[in-house]
């Protein structure tokens, strides 16, 4: 379950305001997010947030933990659609491990303090922001470890491209891709691993793809997704205010850096499916249907996703 509230003029100062709060069966978490697009009327964003969880991972992993974190960064147009986002973030972070947990598991049991610069490099090539037609956007991110305890580096790259065959279908292409390493000839921290986003890899349950350590599933030290999609903008009558589209998405979450007993499974998820976005005053109403082509025997699927106030 999942509440969120958001404002886009706060303060009636153009400031974009929004706090959420998922809760899930072993984890509860809440985040606090401010943005500021036009900041000091300099075109410039600057945006902070706050975040705190707590998961409860005793019953399969023999673990729990806590952790706080804030963040502030900025992102600014450098050169002709060029973008940078620098941040800097710290957070604090408790793990405990029970004494059923197995070996590699009680290898992570303490507390951690961080502090990392990460920065963003896109570039926009799209006709509009929203709903582009045409174009494409390419975003590669690095997280760096400044304050190290039991830190990690982070890649990632993302690219979108669109093109309109017509008025009545609409291609889109992306490409998701994250890889993570301990430094230090550390391990990944649990709490830290890769998976991948819903909206990435739709037919799959979200944290339940990927290698498993017991009961739980773990993530991996490597996530990529490609995923093609049809938009068919005029397939249904527009005072209706919906979006149909289909799409194909593949994806895959694998490698295991702190065991070597535990299969990694590294194999390519794939499922077909259709969507359908209806714009709402209380937001965009979120439907897919989904039907799963290959996975692995560990994966939990998901037919049927429904979702208030998020579009895919």
């Amino acid at each position: 379950f999942m509440f969120s509230i958001s404002e886009n003029n706060w303060l009636g100062r153009g400031i974009k305001f929004s706090s959420t709060l998922d809760l899930t069966a072993e984890t509860i978490s809440g985040t606090i997010f401010v943005n500021n697009p036009n900041y000091n009327y300099s075109d410039n964003s600057v945006y902070s947030s706050l975040n705190v969880s707590s998961s409860d991972k005793t019953e399969n992993s023999g673990y729990e933990s806590t952790k706080t974190g804030y963040s502030l960064g900025t992102e600014f147009e450098q050169y002709e659609n060029i973008f940078l986002s620098p941040s800097i973030s710290a957070s604090y972070e408790e793990i405990e491990v029970q004494s059923s947990a197995s070996s590699a598991m009680k290898k992570m049991d303490g507390t951690y303090t961080n502090m990392d610069f990460a920065y963003g490099i896109t570039v926009d090539k799209r006709n509009q922001v929203f709903q582009p037609t045409e174009g494409y956007r390419t975003k590669f991110i690095q997280s760096l470890p400044i304050v190290m305890d039991s830190s990690s580096l982070l890649n990632g790259i993302d690219v979108s491209a669109y093109h309109a065959f017509s008025e009545d279908v609409i291609g889109t292409v992306k490409l998701h891709a994250r890889a993570i390493h301990g430094l230090a000839d550390d391990d990944v921290r649990v709490t830290s691993r890769l998976f991948l986003p819903s909206k990435r890899l739709r037919g799959f349950r979200a944290g339940r793809v990927g290698p498993k350590d017991g009961e739980d599933w773990v993530g991996g030290n490597y996530t990529t997704a490609l995923g093609f999609e049809a938009q068919l903008p005029n397939f249904l009558p527009e005072e209706t205010k919906t979006d149909i589209s289909a799409f194909l998405d593949t994806g895959n979450v694998w490698s295991v850096d702190y065991s070597d007993t535990l299969d990694d499974t590294n194999k390519i998820r794939s499922s077909i499916g259709v969507a359908a976005n209806v714009f709402t005053v209380i937001g965009p109403l979120s439907f897919v249907l989904a039907q799963d082509i290959t996975k692995s025997n560990t994966d939990e699927t998901e037919s049927f996703n429904f979702r208030i106030g998020t579009s895919f």
